[in-house]
């Protein structure tokens, strides 16, 4: 169910229904209000300006943040590829051994007979 909350940004009130709780979305608003509070120190940007320039900055750093959780994505998967291979490379390994294992408990070595010593 949908909860009313009110936030405020750069000093205006905004009335939103959310399912997130009020916490989630004033850290939102924590974030919208730095922006603005950057983008409109020294300028004078209308309000409209100063919170498309906000947005900007914003979706830059989301943009930036998005790359590196992908590239961080490919690492995982190359890392989760790599184990899949050596996994499948110990368990051939330890196949083989015990075949080896096996065929060498079949076989008796020929016994040797006595030894002359060298004189």
């Amino acid at each position: 169910m949908a909860n009313p909350v009110t936030i405020y940004i750069h000093h205006q009130s905004y009335r939103f229904l959310a399912e997130e709780e009020e916490t989630y979305l004033q850290q939102c608003a924590d974030i919208v209000n730095k922006e603005m509070d950057q983008a409109m120190a020294g300028n004078t940007l209308s309000i409209t300006d100063g919170a498309v320039l906000a947005a900007m900055n914003v979706a830059d750093k989301y943009c930036k943040e998005r790359q590196v959780s992908d590239n961080l994505r490919a690492q995982l998967k190359q890392a989760l590829d790599e184990n899949a291979r050596l996994a499948r490379e110990l368990a051939e390994a330890k196949r083989e051994a015990r075949k080896a294992a096996r065929g060498e408990k079949g076989t008796k070595a020929p016994k040797q007979g006595p030894r002359q010593e060298e004189t």
